[in-house]
């Protein structure tokens, strides 16, 4: 290994028609990848077709690229899920006098997902939450609906949320915090994916983790604010049409290692920082 730290990556993707599970897990271990959360991606991103067909496929897809990356040698924890912006694209699509048949069809997906997390082929769930943009009022409450339905499950399966959310500071975490509530969903559970600094400030008065972006000036003002239930993540999407976006896992130390020379801290400090925190949320040893 190339370096002696200990590098997390808290949300990241993976597909066979880009890098791969395998080689994305190979590069991020030469640079001291030790753990990665690796999230399903919608059906059309794998060039699969819509529907309940589609949604099953592409949980059976990311299961084999988390088993691939796992071979790599690096921690793997496996999120499967149906993305705010993919149930956003079905009522847009099929239409509002369909909204029945589109929750049909993802509650369907969900008792898959249950069948892969009691297998022990998945460790939870990821994304749900809300469109981060403009969208009917409709898509916003059958995804609100769809949230509270997984808090539920995750609930009953002692499983893991990744959201995927707006960026409203407390108004988003406040409205996520009555569902999680009202499902009596342990708050260790929830993570607030590629939160902001303000969402990630309310998340944590609250008790809920975040991940943040991990690029350098984000971290920077995390520590700066002095968060501490925060992890970092590249939110790779292995695109090959978009290299690099959002960012490469293998830029992860880099980043880091300039914050902490910067605040003058050793690099392993900082990373421990973020470490610890995975193995809390996770409950993993690393």
């Amino acid at each position: 290994m190339r370096f002696k730290v200990k590098v997390v990556d808290g949300h990241l993707h993976s597909s066979p028609k880009g890098l791969g599970g395998y080689a994305i897990a190979t590069k991020f271990k030469d640079v001291g990848g030790v753990f990665m959360v690796l999230v399903s991606l919608p059906p059309n991103h794998y060039g699969l077709p819509g529907g309940l067909e589609g949604l099953i496929k592409s949980f059976d897809l990311h299961v084999r690229e988390c088993k691939a990356a796992s071979e790599a040698g690096v921690l793997v924890v496996c999120l499967a899920g149906i993305h705010p912006s993919y149930v956003d694209s079905l009522v847009k699509d099929l239409g509002l006098h369909r909204i029945d048949e589109i929750l049909h069809v993802i509650e369907n997906a969900l008792k898959h997902l249950i069948t892969l997390r009691r297998e022990g082929f998945i460790q939870g769930f990821g994304e749900f939450g809300r469109p981060h943009y403009k969208t009917l009022p409709e898509s916003l409450v059958l995804n609100e609906l769809i949230m509270s339905e997984v808090f539920e499950i995750a609930r009953d399966t002692d499983s893991i949320v990744h959201l995927h959310l707006e960026q409203a500071g407390i108004a988003t975490v406040k409205t996520v915090d009555a569902y999680v509530r009202s499902a009596n969903l342990p708050k260790k559970r929830v993570v607030f994916h590629h939160a902001s600094i303000n969402v990630v400030r309310y998340a944590e008065e609250l008790g809920y983790y975040s991940t943040i972006l991990g690029r350098e000036e984000l971290i920077a003002k995390a520590l700066s604010l002095n968060l501490k239930n925060v992890l970092i993540e590249s939110d790779y999407i292995d695109d090959p049409g978009r290299p690099g976006v959002v960012m490469y896992p293998w830029e992860l130390v880099k980043e880091v290692e300039e914050v902490a020379r910067k605040k003058a801290i050793p690099t392993q400090d900082l990373l421990s920082r973020f470490l610890e925190n995975v193995k809390y949320v996770y409950d993993v040893d690393l």
